[in-house]
């Protein structure tokens, strides 16, 4: 017997390839551009989608010097479904002299790849002509800390002022983090005025400044039996990027406070730091597949979903947590690997806090792997490793096995079949239907030739209607109570289910490369973080499709 299907799926897959990242670029800015001799500037290097760990070359720099910096920021968002990371590099620059300056061009080195600015022109002008409080330079506070303490009401006769620079560890391994604060001791009633002569600068670390609070309360502490108020000027974490004696260099600040005295009311004095030298140690040779990690760290694999159908996706998670090293830390060298899966390039995540505690939070890389087979499917382990500076070695984690366990397709015609079809459509179905055996007395022969018409019909003309119309890939009706993410996936299925159709693939081609994006901003509205509302994102993309499927 002839079975006429109302629609095909056809048997081959077609692989896609994983989203090409955008092109990355380079921002600078300076500002201001006109400033005093006794005046700062900032600079801001910022790169839009990094590839790799970027090089910061600033340049010549004409009559100005690095006095801080560079401080970095690593910044993630999503637009319209699609993630954007930048990286900024921020740099406190001053004037060496009078007259013209300039900075650049800045260069940026990624991967093979080399970006660079305009030269960048500067003003310097006699005194200062920024206010104190806009560019941070002299006092490393917002506001005046020492504005409303007490004390300011103790005058005092004379008093002992020492600027002091604190390192929390004088040995470290290479990577490892270290914090680092700069101290003001005083047995001054009052404190007055405070201002960098020499501010803080790290070559050879990076280094993360710890923002001050608005206000500072010093503390009481006893140093050679002499009682101190100590107040915190700066707070900075650092980990070093060379091995050998790595200098925290000497910074240097001016302090005034008050006196008891009448002709002297006000008391200036210089004070400077002294340098502190750091000793790094090399680290053992690193096994296979290591990328950096130094610290208290765990790495962590997951797959989201565990369960797909044939045609769908699944989203490959690797997470670092902990304390430690984490804005150094490269992507994962080796991943577990899926032995017949189409895979995108990783992106990455951050969520990393600096504070008084170190350098904490986690750190993803995410990749998108589309099955071409059914079944489960078994995700090989992979090893990596954490240095562990406390313990003086590597700490090595097994991620996997993971398991994908993925659906058949729906059930495919043979190519027989499938040419049966596409007579059957083009000709319509056979109409005859011979006399059945065994018919009941009394039941009139036309009957059954006016059923068999009937049938030839429908067969003939309503179900090539039926299959051309699926075919051209009718959507699921939404429902009332469904998720952005939920309506997402099911787009994303009828999408692929869609296009697995020869015929349409063949009317499509040159809409490949819209298939390919559509299906990349739906897989992100699936898997975005956070719980940021992508309604409107969902029912542009579900616009977007139907219009695909007309023009195809």
């Amino acid at each position: 017997m002839r079975r006429t299907l109302f629609f095909a799926v056809a048997i081959a897959w077609l692989g896609v390839t994983g989203a090409t990242a955008a092109d990355p670029s380079l921002e600078v800015h300076l500002d201001p551009r006109r400033i005093g001799i006794e005046d700062t500037t900032r600079l801001e290097v910022r790169i839009l989608e990094p590839r790799g760990t970027p090089e910061v070359d600033l340049g010549p720099l004409d009559n100005l010097e690095v006095v801080s910096g560079p401080s970095t920021k690593t910044e993630f968002s999503w637009i319209n479904g699609a993630a954007t990371r930048a990286v900024s590099f921020t740099y406190i620059l001053q004037g060496l002299d009078v007259g013209a300056a300039g900075v650049g061009p800045v260069t940026v080195s990624l991967e093979g790849t080399e970006l660079s600015s305009e030269i960048i022109g500067v003003e310097i002008v006699p005194g200062s002509i920024v206010p104190q409080r806009q560019t941070g330079r002299r006092s490393p506070f917002p506001l005046d800390p020492f504005d409303g303490l007490i004390q300011r009401r103790q005058p005092t006769r004379s008093a002992r002022v020492f600027l002091r620079q604190l390192v929390g560890e004088s040995r470290v391994v290479l990577g490892q983090a270290v914090r680092a604060a700069i101290v003001l001791d005083t047995t001054a009633g009052g404190v007055d005025h405070f201002e960098w002569m020499t501010p803080p600068a790290y070559p050879g670390w990076w280094a993360q400044r710890i923002d001050p609070p608005e206000r500072v309360t010093g503390e009481v502490v006893e140093v050679e039996g002499v009682r101190y108020n100590r107040f915190v000027v700066a707070r900075h974490v650092l980990v070093p990027l060379k091995i050998g004696p790595l200098e925290v260099p000497a910074v240097e600040a001016r302090i005034g406070f008050r006196t008891a005295s009448l002709f002297s009311p006000q008391q200036v004095v210089e004070r400077a730091t002294e340098a502190v030298t750091v000793d790094v140690s090399p680290r053992s040779r690193p096994p296979e597949g290591y990328s950096g990690a130094v610290g208290d760290l765990r790495y962590r694999a997951s797959l989201e979903p565990e369960s797909i159908d044939f045609g769908e996706s699944a989203v490959l998670t690797i997470e670092l947590r902990g304390n430690g090293n984490l804005p150094l830390v490269e992507a994962p060298a080796v991943w577990p690997t899926c032995p017949d899966c189409e895979s995108y390039p990783p992106e990455e995540e951050s969520d990393v806090t600096v504070d008084e505690s170190g350098i904490h939070g986690n750190r993803f890389w995410r990749t998108t792997l589309v099955p071409r087979s059914w079944g489960e499917i078994e995700l090989e382990p992979v090893m990596l490793a954490v240095y562990d500076p406390a313990a003086g070695h590597y700490r090595k984690q097994t991620l996997g096995p993971l398991r994908l366990v993925v659906g058949p397709p729906p059930a495919t015609p043979t190519p027989e079949v499938i040419e049966e079809e596409r007579v059957a459509a083009e000709e319509g179905a056979d109409t005859s239907v011979p006399s059945p055996a065994g018919v009941k007395p009394g039941v009139p022969t036309w009957v059954f030739v006016v059923g068999a018409l009937i049938l030839g019909l429908a067969l003939g003309g309503v179900a090539p209607w039926l299959a051309a119309r699926r075919r051209k890939g009718a959507l699921p009706p939404r429902r009332p109570d469904q998720s952005p993410a939920d309506r997402a996936r099911e787009l994303q299925v009828a999408l692929e289910r869609w296009w697995m159709d020869a015929r349409t693939r063949a009317r499509g081609r040159a809409l490949e490369a819209d298939m390919q994006q559509l299906r990349r901003e739906l897989e992100a509205i699936r898997f975005a973080p956070g719980r940021a509302d992508h309604t409107e994102t969902v029912l542009d993309l579900e616009e977007r499709l139907r219009g695909l499927m007309r023009r195809a």
